[in-house]
């Protein structure tokens, strides 16, 4: 599995999400207008087509990404989504199966320990 390092010297996952990544995918989630807290694969197209990634790629996100097969996301399986668009835009390859780093919480790659 592909890490990449942090300030403290040690790895972190690629797919983890970071804190950062997490507050800039769940503003683009909001400006999508979610109706009941949720967007729906219409509502989504446009938005992850603004990648330029093919649509059978896009397919294959949205598959890994919406965890339950409700046809819909949540924050969270938006979020999900953008990592993988991200990573596969840098080049990686795209999971086989969701990773399972990705349905944990946020990781701070920046913050110091607390004293």
């Amino acid at each position: 599995m592909a890490q990449f390092p942090t300030p403290f010297g040690g790895s972190l996952d690629i797919w983890a999400i970071t804190v950062e990544e997490r507050a800039k995918h769940d503003q683009q989630f909001h400006s999508l207008k979610p109706i009941s807290g949720f967007i729906t694969g219409d509502q989504a197209r446009n938005f992850f087509f603004q990648s330029g990634l093919p649509q059978p790629v896009l397919a294959q996100i949205w598959a890994l990404a919406d965890m339950n097969n409700d046809g819909r996301m949540d924050q969270v399986e938006f979020s999900i989504a953008m990592k993988l668009i991200k990573l596969k835009l840098q080049g990686y390859q795209l999971p086989s199966a969701l990773p399972p780093v990705m349905k944990q919480q946020p990781v701070a790659i920046s913050s110091a320990p607390a004293f």
